[in-house]
């Protein structure tokens, strides 16, 4: 195996500075056509075209036609077979081949959100714009309902095209199937928001530690069974569906199967998801391993107080034991001992006196308990 190299986080930025921009120059084409398509009386109609034209290169500035010798989108030069015509959202310079037309109406269509995609205005507005096909000078002028229309380039009429199959998309009724698996997710986050909380009662359990109680464990283990059985039973219904596929054409068998492949993948998601589950989530412990773990604790607390007392000077271990009134006296000089060492290793040298200060009295307080 040679060295491999992820380039996820490269792809990740380059992604979103694409979307970003897809997304400026969506919403830059949506505000033209608002204000282009705009039938207020004191905007000129395409009739008078002297006005019309000022009016919109006051919304879109246009390229001149001095600079332009070919066609932005053909390539191709201009001649006299070939005129020079402007894009009215984007301002450059574009042949009649590489030109659309597009009706006030589908504009509309196109930027008012609210309108449903079953709609028959909408759906002229699809096919329009998928074919992506000229529409002459001839078909507007000959058109009984004598609209206006706004002249543009192909690539605006893909990037509107694009927009208003999301639109589409998003009123499209979600299936049965998309409404489970929404919750098989929100019940899997669920479970690993709260996994680490369960985890961290089990280890406090094992490490002797009082914080928490057998109980606690066991209600935080409740919690995350609720989560686990939703997922398995959530998924379980799914895969019957498999066998109904609802909603589909009986006559319709790449539909039907790419459907029962879909909610045996879910199911089979999920049965891995639940078999990370269980091996990642530790058992609770008995009362008995409870106890031993307080033990051990107990004992290694009292060995490193020990430790500590040795370190007292005025106080003899070997005569007197440890009182109740001496133990916390014993920890705070423990506490203290270990702060000193980090001050030193730091190199901060007033911390260090205040702490050793603070070391002297305490070990005068003990020798007064001790001599007590």
């Amino acid at each position: 195996m040679g060295h491999a190299r992820s380039y996820n986080v490269y792809y990740q930025s380059i992604r979103k500075d694409k979307l970003n921009q897809i997304f400026h120059n969506t919403k830059q084409l949506l505000l033209r056509i608002e204000l282009l398509t705009n039938t207020n009386e004191h905007i000129p109609r395409n009739g008078n075209s002297k006005e019309r034209r000022k009016y919109e290169q006051n919304i879109v500035s246009w390229m001149e036609d001095s600079v332009a010798s070919t066609c932005a989108s053909c390539c191709k030069s201009f001649g006299l077979s070939r005129r020079k015509h402007h894009c009215r959202l984007h301002g450059s310079v574009i042949c009649n081949q590489c030109s659309q037309f597009l009706s006030f109406s589908i504009a509309r269509c196109i930027i008012d959100s609210n309108i449903s995609s079953t709609s028959t205005t909408n759906s002229l507005a699809i096919q329009q714009l998928i074919n992506l096909k000229s529409v002459t000078l001839s078909t507007i002028i000959n058109d009984e309902s004598n609209e206006d229309y706004l002249r543009i380039c192909m690539s605006c009429a893909q990037c509107l095209h694009n927009y208003h199959h999301q639109m589409c998309f998003k009123n499209i009724p979600k299936d049965e199937i998309f409404h489970h698996y929404e919750k098989i997710v929100q019940a899997q986050n669920e479970y690993n928001h709260f996994h680490p909380t369960y985890l961290a009662i089990i280890d406090s359990l094992l490490s002797g530690d009082t914080k928490y109680q057998i109980v606690d464990a066991q209600r935080a283990y409740r919690q995350l069974n609720v989560h686990y059985d939703k997922i398995d039973s959530i998924s379980k219904h799914i895969a019957a569906l498999a066998d109904k596929c609802l909603n589909i054409n009986e006559n319709d068998t790449t539909s039907k199967n790419r459907y029962a492949t879909i909610c045996r993948n879910i199911r089979t998601y999920s049965v891995q998801v639940l078999q990370n589950f269980s091996i990642s989530t530790k058992r609770i412990p008995s009362e008995d391993d409870i106890k031993k773990a307080q033990d051990e604790k107990k004992r290694l607390d009292n060995e490193r107080m020990t430790r500590t007392i040795l370190t007292i000077p005025g106080i003899n271990l070997n005569s007197l034991e440890i009182s109740e009134k001496l133990e916390p006296f014993i920890q705070q000089y423990h506490q203290v001992t270990q702060f000193l060492e980090q001050a030193k290793s730091a190199g901060r040298d007033d911390e260090v006196r205040l702490l050793e200060s603070n070391l002297k009295e305490l070990a005068q307080a003990m020798s007064i308990i001790h001599q007590n």
